[in-house]
């Protein structure tokens, strides 16, 4: 998977058919609930590449359940639904050595009728404090929908391209500020103000697709 350094970076754990390797560390963006394993098979007599897997005699254990799917703090709740079910909003924990500053993320779900969480798009920092003041993990859907992100800091209004985002705090922490737009796709010139009015760090405002 090619890598950009300029997209936010998710964590993902995942389980590898290769022998003797066990769950490791996946970044980049991706789908949460998308499992998709490699297809390459090395036939008989032919060194393994690479991109190719042996195919195990057994069938592999089953992956552990992804760290990141399981809610830290309430389900925000958008009112926006689709063929999934409702579009929701939670904090998932993240714990990569390689991110010592990065504790959690804002994952982007759904929640079906029979109450069921689905995690599709997770976003967090990679550069920095998490809780620094500013924008963080600002993130635009390729498969629809605006774009979101999350806000340290007292953001009473956020906006971008003249249109105002949606926001909630976040349970474990009201000094985080999850945010998300309807329709606005590309957040350039994102902006955050306080309750008097006044403008507020910028942080990261660098979107990552996902």
């Amino acid at each position: 998977m090619q890598k950009n350094t300029r997209l936010t970076r998710r964590v993902l754990m995942a389980a590898t058919a290769v022998a003797a390797c066990g769950a490791i560390a996946v970044t980049g963006v991706l789908s949460a609930n998308a499992a998709e394993q490699p297809t390459g098979v090395a036939t008989a007599g032919e060194a393994p590449a690479a991109d190719k897997v042996f195919a195990p005699a057994e069938a592999p254990a089953a992956a552990p359940e992804a760290p990141e799917s399981k809610p830290v703090g309430d389900v925000i709740s958008t009112g926006i639904k689709d063929a999934k079910g409702e579009v929701v909003f939670y904090a998932v924990a993240v714990t990569e050595p390689s991110l010592p500053n990065t504790h959690f993320g804002i994952m982007k779900g759904h929640r079906g009728a029979d109450g069921k969480l689905t995690a599709d798009t997770v976003a967090n920092e990679f550069n920095g404090s998490d809780k620094a003041p500013g924008f963080h993990a600002v993130s635009v859907g390729n498969n629809g929908g605006g774009a979101f992100g999350y806000y340290a800091g007292p953001a009473a209004k956020i906006t971008a391209k003249g249109a105002e985002a949606h926001t909630a705090k976040w349970s474990e922490d009201p000094d985080i500020v999850v945010f998300w737009f309807d329709k606005v796709t590309e957040p350039s010139g994102l902006k955050a103000v306080d309750a008097a009015g006044k403008a507020l760090p910028a942080g990261n405002t660098q979107p990552g697709r996902g």
